[in-house]
């Protein structure tokens, strides 16, 4: 928590509400202590940037709020205080904290405590020394903790620099809590989107997808489109994706990209390019890779490789749920073919233009197997991340929990369907809805969990 002051706010309220205005320096200060960049996809770097930004502030401080766009911040709840003040309650740093801004978060506070410790210790050159150390946030966090007593007995010296922030918030009932959570990702992953195709292509160039590649099978690999224009029936942020369900299962703490997609499997269907980003950020983590040649890395870590090594099944578990999905659901609710949007294959009722029909075979994403339906993938991804439930670390690799997952699918798909078709229908039959809600990941993998369970207590000789 943390109170700030905002100069000529200005506040919007609906589900999301939206907070912006000007805060003053001395009020930055305290929101670097209280929010850090923990939810920011991009992990901010000492560099040109952050040298620049330090520059402006140095030169031109009197307009740095017509000169940076500042920072985005979401917090679980804020509070109107009198004088323009407001109090922000962060809850859940994997969601809350400054979302876009953190350049400018990291360069200004290098800035601030190049000017405490040159007045504090009475010597630049050794100020310069300390604060020319940090190159990363973490680094950073360190400095500023150890002279955060400084820091606050300086901080109205600061008073006249102005930074813009814009604060996005929910309404405090149950409906815009839940839009809040299913949202704030969707928007982190907007602000922080820089041209994402290309992104891909550095990315690829600088191996992050060598193991991905060699994981895969061999039929798909030239399938795919690896770098932007490169031609390819499959794109790489959709591999991506499906590598992200394994990396879910890993350690949070360790591995931030881990627990945000554990906290919001949905974005592995609905924002395919902070998947590449979350993806690249993992890499980015202490000792999970090495560089072998340049800027050319190489995955190290074994938790993470093990991850990866799942993409030999995870393509072709995906293909398997949209085949039989639809059996599925009609074993617990007869009439998938009939929800709009389904389209049911018959050639004949095609030609003679009935809607709803297509006169040639849908197939599968990846293997290109032909199917009777084509439908909204937004049905399946909640179940094949509902697959991660058979998933564990064991001797520091991840590893399936039963001996064939594709097996295990097609037994309990049925199953599982008869609490999902409910929730399919509960948001009016829409792919994009069902893809996009966080309760229908959960559902699948809790759903499988409890089947890999009571095959346990069969096994034993328990009944389930």
């Amino acid at each position: 928590m943390v109170i700030v002051r905002i100069v000529d706010p200005s506040l919007r309220r609906r589900k999301l509400n939206k907070l912006v205005g000007d805060i003053p320096l001395s009020s930055f200060i305290d929101l670097i202590s209280a929010a850090d960049l923990e939810a920011n996809p991009r992990a901010a770097k000492s560099g040109d940037v952050t040298d620049a930004i330090e520059e402006s502030l140095e030169t031109e401080s009197e307009i740095f709020e017509f000169l940076t766009k500042g920072v985005l911040v979401a917090a679980r709840k804020v509070d109107e205080l009198e004088r323009n003040r407001y109090r922000l309650t962060f809850e859940d740093p994997v969601l809350e904290g400054i979302l876009d801004g953190g350049h400018n978060t990291l360069a200004t506070g290098k800035w601030v405590l190049r000017k405490v410790l040159t007045a504090s210790l009475e010597d630049a050159d050794k100020a310069d020394t300390i604060v020319n150390k940090i190159k990363r946030w973490d680094d950073f966090e360190e400095v500023w903790e150890k002279y955060k007593e400084q820091v606050e007995a300086h901080k109205a010296t600061f008073k006249d620099v102005l930074i813009p922030i814009e604060i996005v918030f929910p309404t405090d009932d149950a409906e815009g809590q839940g839009e809040f959570q299913d949202r704030i990702l969707k928007i982190n992953a907007a602000r922080n989107n820089n041209a994402e195709l290309t992104e891909e292509t550095k990315a690829n160039k600088r191996g992050h997808y060598d193991e991905i590649r060699d994981n895969i099978d061999d039929i798909l690999k030239d399938e795919v489109e690896w770098k932007t224009n490169d031609g390819g029936r499959i794109k790489v942020r959709e591999l991506v994706s499906l590598a992200l369900i394994g990396i879910s299962k890993l350690d949070g703490d360790k591995y931030p990209t881990a627990a945000k997609i554990a906290h919001s499997p949905n974005i592995i269907f609905s924002s395919k390019g902070q998947c590449v980003s979350l993806f690249n950020d993992l890499l980015e983590v202490d000792g999970v890779t090495s560089k072998v040649k340049g800027d050319i890395i190489k995955v190290d870590d074994e938790a993470v490789r093990s991850a990866l090594a799942l993409m030999k099944d995870l393509p072709d578990l995906f293909d398997l749920t949209y085949e039989k999905l639809p059996d599925a659901y009609n074993k617990a609710s007869p009439g998938f073919g009939r929800i709009n949007g389904v389209k049911n294959y018959d050639p004949e009722k095609a030609k003679a233009g009935k809607e709803g029909y297509v006169r040639t075979k849908p197939k599968t994403r990846f293997y290109q197997r032909e199917v009777d339906y084509a439908y909204g993938e937004g049905f399946i991804y909640p179940v094949v991340y509902g697959l991660s439930a058979l998933l564990e670390v064991k001797d520091g690799k991840l590893a399936w929990l039963v001996p064939d997952p594709k097996a295990f699918l097609v037994k309990h798909l049925p199953a599982l369907m008869k609490s999902y078709y409910s929730l399919i229908s509960g948001m009016g039959y829409d792919p994009a809805k069902v893809g996009k809600s966080n309760g229908a990941y959960n559902l699948a993998y809790e759903m499988f969990r409890g089947a890999y369970r009571d095959e346990l207590l069969v096994k034993a000789g328990v009944a389930a």
